[in-house]
């Protein structure tokens, strides 16, 4: 006991009382910071498979403008075409759903701006139904999105496939 009363005395030791602390606006903090999280890996992940589909259009396009088009089959140019005409209605998908997030942000911030307003109250509620619905909007697209790159991709594997096989065999 004696090294701790000398230490008490040096003043090394601080007697405090913690009293409570009233809860934070950062209670939140975590969802906040994982939300923050969500968003960008959302629009990295739209920007992605967009990209990923303007190279596949590139690369049809590089393979139509050719001297000669190597692909003959007729089963093989069905498969190319709705490879480009799922291309293109993916790229239309991730390119709506940018502008969707956009109108989101938009109305979140709105929200954000104005909710401690209690004369917009009203104004307010549209804006959070407003942010939700285009929320829902950018996920669907990003969905179609997906699906429409996927059969994108499969479309000109099976057209490049049926046309080089014999080549591989």
């Amino acid at each position: 006991m004696r090294p701790f009363l000398r230490r008490m005395c040096a003043g090394e030791y601080e007697m405090t009382v913690d009293k409570p602390q009233p809860p934070t606006d950062d209670e939140n903090d975590p969802y906040t910071r994982w939300q923050g999280f969500r968003i960008a890996q959302l629009g990295l992940c739209i920007a992605l498979f967009l990209t990923f589909s303007v190279a596949t259009l590139g690369f049809c396009i590089n393979l139509l403008v050719q001297p000669t088009f190597c692909i003959t089959a007729c089963v093989a140019k069905r498969f190319f075409f709705f490879s480009g005409i799922f291309g293109l209605l993916s790229v239309a998908c991730g390119c709506v759903a940018c502008l969707t997030r956009l109108a989101d942000f938009r109305n979140t911030a709105r929200v954000a701006r104005h909710r401690n307003d209690s004369s917009r109250a009203a104004e307010v509620e549209r804006w959070r139904q407003s942010y939700r619905r285009w929320e829902k909007w950018t996920w669907h697209l990003f969905r179609a999105q997906l699906v429409f790159f996927a059969i994108q991709e499969g479309s000109l594997i099976l057209s490049l496939g049926i046309t080089y096989w014999p080549r591989l065999m």
